[in-house]
């Protein structure tokens, strides 16, 4: 089987062209993944940066190469709160997969990355054409909406600590390597609790010798101590998403 996570584009250092690294994509059969080539681009994902904002018509849909993308959910009084994380096992533009003309979540870079990026217009026509492709994204979907309702059950029952140490393994299942770049703040915001417990969950981390903290980045240095302070969400979460990451993986390559 051929895992995109590891693989290395064809061509040698010169090559424009590159392997896909996104498990939506990569496991289409060539013949669907051939729709949506002449369509992609690459695209960078910058810190903070909006993809698609809440109650708005999204003009394109990211399929996430690296990095990490919250789906944010908000209130006037009480702010905004992750209800997913998006990485390379992921897409933003569920709405669009739906026929729906305004998304309901907003998307924004938290780990920055890259992305390949087909306009929505494209997309939709993809979608239209191809049964067996709305079929294999929709199973994406029913994930997302399991995501959604585990991260809300997280949030309402767990303690700090245990979100602390689920998010950062949730985000490094979705980067790779042992160093996550976030601060803090970042994931006080995406957990919508307050900076200083999250400091505080972070620093026993720290003490224990379960990670490293530095600046503006976080070195996970015992991966099984810190799966032991998480709540089971975590291996709720990474379980479900196996559908994906035991299918067949093609090595499909664009510009």
């Amino acid at each position: 089987m051929f895992d995109p996570t590891t693989s290395k584009p064809v061509g040698g250092a010169n090559s424009t062209r590159r392997t896909v690294q996104n498990a939506i994509l990569a496991t289409l059969p060539e013949q669907q993944f051939a729709l949506f080539r002449p369509h992609l681009r690459a695209v960078p994902l910058k810190l903070n940066e909006v993809l698609q904002d809440a109650l708005r018509y999204p003009d394109a849909a990211y399929f996430i190469e690296s990095g990490v993308v919250s789906r944010m959910v908000r209130t006037a009084r009480d702010g905004p709160v992750e209800v997913a994380v998006v990485g390379k096992f992921g897409f933003v533009g569920v709405s669009l997969v739906l026929g729906a003309k305004q998304t309901i979540q907003r998307s924004v870079v938290r780990v920055p990355g890259s992305a390949l990026r087909i306009d929505a217009d494209a997309f939709r026509d993809i979608l239209q054409q191809s049964p067996q492709t709305r079929e294999h994204l929709l199973r994406y979907v029913q994930l997302l909406l399991a995501l959604n309702a585990q991260i809300a059950l997280c949030n309402a029952r767990h303690d700090i600590s245990e979100r602390v140490a689920r998010w950062m393994l949730l985000a490094q299942d979705r980067i790779g390597g042992d160093r996550i770049p976030v601060t803090h703040g970042l994931i006080a915001t995406a957990l919508g609790v307050r900076r200083p417990g999250v400091s505080k969950a972070l620093s026993d981390l720290e003490a224990n010798g379960i990670i490293t903290g530095g600046r503006g980045s976080i070195r996970i240095r015992d991966m099984e101590r810190l799966r032991g302070q998480a709540c089971e969400c975590e291996r709720i979460l990474k379980d479900r998403f196996r559908v994906f990451r035991d299918m067949p993986h093609y090595h499909h390559r664009v510009v």
